[in-house]
C-alpha cells in the first residue's frame, strides 16, 4: 500500500506538464513576440475600425433618405385615402408646408397610385411617420389609486408641508375617458387645456374636441396659467398667485379639491408630470437664480434642485421614459433646449439639443412615445412649430417645420399637434393632424391671449354640471369703464380732460382718459410703485413741430399717447429693462418694471436677456452701429411685464424707426397709444373740428 507523500508525487509527476504549459500560455502575452502579435493584431483591428467610420457617414445618410422617402410615400397614402373630411362649418387656417430647405422630393403621381392599389389600411397603420393606436373604450374616470412608479425615487432632500388653498365645497362635475384622438383632431375626442386672458384676468379652460366653447375651469381674481394635465386626466397642475406669490397647485376635476402643491415665498411655476403621476417638475426662483426642481405629487419628497447654472433654465418637461428632463436654457447664451438625465443631474452632464446661436428655442414637447421633440424655434421675429426626431434622446436628422405658432402640445396618440397662434388681435388654438400638415383646422379663435395649450384623452359632458357649471355662469367684471363727460358740441364730440399726472401738458382725449387712469393704478398695484405718475410726454397741441425724422401725425396730439422716461433704461441701477422683439417685420420692446419688493409677492423673474443701451456710449464703436447690446446677464430680481398690462387696458407698444441704432429718439420703448381702430384722422376729429384737421393736414 502506497503511503500519502508517494500519493501526493504520483499526481505531481502527472500535472507538471499540463501546469508546465498553463504557466507558459499565461506569460505567453509578456514575452516579446506576444507583445509583437498582440501589437498587429491591434493595428489591423483599428484599421478596420477606421475604415468602417469612413464609410459610416455615407451609410448613414443613405440610410435616413431611404426613410425619409418611406416615410413621406406611406404618410401620403394615409392623407389620400384615410384622411376624414373637416365638419360642416369647421374654420380652416392657413396651411402650413415644410421649409424649403426641409421639403422632400416629391413622388410621381404613377408611382403613388401603384403603390396605393397594392397598400391596405393595415399596412398604412403600420408603416406610418405616426401610427395610429387601438381607440380605447368609452369607461368612466377611474378613481384615484397610485400606480407602481415607473421612475426610481429621487433622495429627498426636504420635506414640505402639504398646504390645502381654501375653497368653497364643490359639487362633482361629470368627465369621460373616451378614445384617443384620430388623425383628424377635429373629428377625434379629448380635450385642450389652456390659459385664456379675459378683462385682463388670465384663467384656465378646456375644449374638448369638436365643441364650440370651452369650459372654464378656474376664476381667481388672480392669474392662473401653465396647465399639465396628470397622466390619467384625474388632475390639472397649474401655477398661480392666488395666495399672495406664484406656487404650484392641483385641481382634481371630478371633485373640484384644490391642494396647494409648494410652500415657498419665492416664484414657483411651469409645472409638468411625470409619466407615472407621482412627480411634478417645475421651474422656481431661488437666491436670484431660476433653476429647475422636481416635488412629489403628495410633497412627501422633495423639492429637489437640478440644475445650478446661473443662467436661468425654466420650461422644464418630463420624458416619457422617465429618466430624461428637457427645458430651456440661456447657458449657451441664447435660448436653447437641453436634456438632463437623471441618473447625472449635474450641469455639465447636461446636453445641448439644438445648439443654433443664430435661433431661440422655447417651449419643449415630447412625444408621447419618445419619438419627437417639438419645440417653438423662433427667428426674424416668426414663431414656427418644430419636430426633431429623437433616437435613445439623441437627436437625429434635420429639424421639420410643422406649423407658425407658440406653446406646442402633442395628442395622446401622437398622430396630432396643437399649438397657440396669434394674428394682429386675434388669438388661435390650432390643432392640426402630423400626417396632414398641410392642413391646420382652426379649434378656437378668441379676441384674449391664447397661451399654453395641453392636450388630455379625457373629454368633458356636453353641458357643464357641479363646480363647472357655477365658474361658467360666473361673469368677467371689466377692468374699467370709460365714462364721457357732458357736451353740447357736435365738432367736435368729446372734449380733452386733465389728469392728475406730472407732464408738460398733462390732457388726454375723453374717450381714453379713464382706461390710463385704470391702468396707472394696476401697475401701482402690481409693481408696488407708481410708474404712470410722471411722464416725459402726454398731450401735444396741434401745431406741434415733430423732431427731425419724425411725422406730424402724432398719437399724442389726438389725446392718445403718453411717453416714460426716455432715460430711464440708461440709469446704472434701472427700473425698468427692456427687451427687443422681432414682430411684423418691426422692432417692438417690452418693457419691464423692477418690483418695488422683492420678496417674491410681486412680479416674476425674467428669462431674456435685456437690451443695454449704454454700451453704445462705450469704447467699442461696433455697440454705437448696433444700437447698444444685450446685457452680458439676465437681470436679477422679480419684474411685472407693463408691456403685456398695457395691452390689458388698450395700449399698444410703438414701433422703433428704422435707424434706431444710431438715432436714440426713435427706440421708442417709452411711448404707448390706444387707436381703438381708428384712423390718425379720426382720432383727431374726434377732439378738434373736421374743418381745422382738413385745413392743416389736407383732409
Amino acid at each position: 500500500m502506497k503511503r500519502w507523500w508517494e500519493i501526493l508525487a504520483a499526481l505531481g509527476r502527472g500535472l507538471w506538464r499540463p501546469l508546465r504549459w498553463l504557466a507558459l500560455l499565461l506569460a505567453w502575452p509578456f514575452t516579446t513576440f506576444g507583445r509583437l502579435i498582440h501589437w498587429l493584431a491591434t493595428a489591423l483591428y483599428h484599421l478596420r475600425e477606421a475604415r468602417r467610420q469612413a464609410r459610416l457617414p455615407e451609410q448613414t445618410r443613405r440610410r435616413r433618405r431611404r426613410r425619409s422617402r418611406a416615410s413621406i410615400l406611406k404618410a401620403r397614402l394615409r392623407v389620400l385615402f384615410l384622411r376624414p373630411s373637416p365638419p360642416a362649418g369647421a374654420s380652416l387656417a392657413a396651411g402650413q408646408t415644410l421649409s424649403p430647405r426641409r421639403r422632400f422630393p416629391l413622388l410621381t403621381v404613377t408611382a403613388v397610385a401603384s403603390v396605393a392599389l397594392l397598400s391596405s389600411a393595415a399596412l398604412l397603420n403600420r408603416f406610418s411617420l405616426f401610427p395610429v393606436e387601438t381607440p380605447t373604450a368609452v369607461a368612466q374616470l377611474p378613481s384615484e389609486t397610485p400606480r407602481p412608479s415607473d421612475t426610481p425615487t429621487p433622495l429627498p432632500t426636504a420635506t414640505p408641508t402639504l398646504t390645502p388653498s381654501p375653497t368653497p365645497t364643490a359639487t362633482p362635475a361629470t368627465i369621460y375617458l373616451t378614445p384617443l384622438p384620430t388623425p383628424n383632431p377635429l373629428l377625434g375626442g379629448g380635450s385642450i387645456a389652456f390659459v385664456m386672458n379675459k378683462e385682463g384676468n388670465r384663467d384656465i379652460y378646456v375644449l374638448s374636441i369638436g365643441r364650440d366653447e370651452p369650459v372654464r375651469l378656474t376664476d381667481s381674481p388672480a392669474e392662473d396659467r401653465d396647465p399639465a394635465w396628470r397622466p390619467d386626466g384625474r388632475e390639472i397642475a397649474f401655477a398661480s398667485r392666488r395666495d399672495g406669490n406664484w406656487e404650484l397647485y392641483v385641481l382634481d376635476l371630478p371633485t373640484g379639491d384644490l391642494f396647494r402643491i409648494t410652500d415657498n415665498p419665492g416664484f414657483d411655476g411651469n409645472p409638468a408630470w411625470s409619466p407615472d403621476g407621482q412627480w411634478l417638475v417645475y421651474e422656481a426662483y431661488r437666491e436670484n437664480n431660476l433653476d429647475i426642481y422636481i416635488i412629489k405629487r403628495d410633497g412627501s419628497e422633495g423639492p429637489i434642485r437640478l440644475t445650478r447654472d446661473p443662467a436661468p433654465d425654466y420650461a422644464p418637461v418630463w420624458s416619457p421614459d422617465g429618466r430624461h428632463i428637457a427645458f430651456t436654457s440661456l447657458r449657451s447664451g441664447n435660448q436653447d433646449i437641453f436634456l438632463v438625465s437623471l441618473d447625472d443631474v449635474r450641469d455639465e452632464a447636461a446636453v445641448n439639443l439644438t445648439q443654433s446661436p443664430d435661433r431661440q428655442e422655447d417651449d419643449p414637447a415630447f412625444h408621447p412615445k419618445g419619438a419627437f421633440l417639438a419645440y417653438r424655434e423662433s427667428s426674424a421675429g416668426i414663431d414656427l412649430i418644430v419636430a426633431r426626431r429623437l433616437h435613445n434622446m439623441v437627436p437625429e436628422g434635420e429639424p421639420i417645420t410643422l406649423g407658425q405658432g407658440r406653446h406646442p402640445t402633442w395628442s395622446p396618440s401622437g398622430d396630432n399637434l396643437a399649438y397657440a397662434h396669434s394674428q394682429v388681435d386675434t388669438h388661435y388654438l390650432i390643432a392640426s393632424s402630423i400626417d396632414a400638415w398641410a392642413v391646420a383646422p382652426q379649434t378656437f379663435a378668441s379676441r384674449g391671449q391664447i397661451d399654453s395649450p395641453a392636450w388630455s384623452g379625457i373629454t368633458f359632458a356636453q353641458k357643464p354640471a357641479g363646480y363647472l357649471a357655477d365658474i361658467g355662469g360666473r361673469p368677467s367684471p371689466p377692468l374699467y369703464t370709460e365714462t364721457i363727460s357732458q357736451t353740447t358740441q357736435v365738432d367736435p364730440p368729446y372734449l380733452v380732460i386733465q389728469v392728475d399726472v406730472e407732464a408738460p401738458l398733462p390732457f388726454f382725449s375723453d374717450r381714453v382718459e379713464q382706461s390710463f387712469l385704470a391702468l396707472r393704478q394696476r401697475v401701482a398695484a402690481d409693481a408696488g410703485w407708481d410708474a404712470l405718475a410722471i411722464l416725459e410726454e402726454a398731450f401735444v397741441p396741434i401745431d406741434a413741430l415733430p423732431l427731425p425724422n419724425e411725422t406730424t401725425r402724432s398719437w399724442h396730439k389726438a389725446g392718445r399717447a403718453f411717453d416714460l422716461s426716455s432715460e430711464s433704461a440708461l440709469t446704472f441701477n434701472p427700473q425698468i429693462e427692456v427687451i427687443p422683439e422681432f414682430t411684423g417685420g418691426g422692432i417692438y420692446w417690452r418693457v419691464y418694471l423692477r418690483a418695488a419688493v422683492q420678496d417674491g409677492s410681486l412680479g416674476e423673474p425674467l428669462r431674456r436677456h435685456s437690451w443695454d443701451f449704454r454700451a453704445r456710449y462705450g469704447d467699442d464703436p461696433r455697440y454705437y452701429d448696433q444700437g447698444g447690446k444685450p446685457k452680458e446677464r439676465v437681470p436679477a430680481g422679480y419684474y411685472v411685464d407693463l408691456t403685456a398690462l398695457a395691452a390689458d387696458y388698450g395700449w399698444e407698444r410703438v414701433a422703433a424707426g428704422e435707424n434706431w441704432k444710431t438715432y436714440y429718439p426713435a427706440v421708442r420703448y417709452w411711448q404707448f397709444v390706444k387707436r381703438e381702430g381708428l384712423s390718425w384722422e379720426a382720432a383727431m376729429r374726434e377732439i378738434y373740428p373736421s374743418a381745422e384737421v382738413a385745413a392743416r393736414f389736407g383732409e
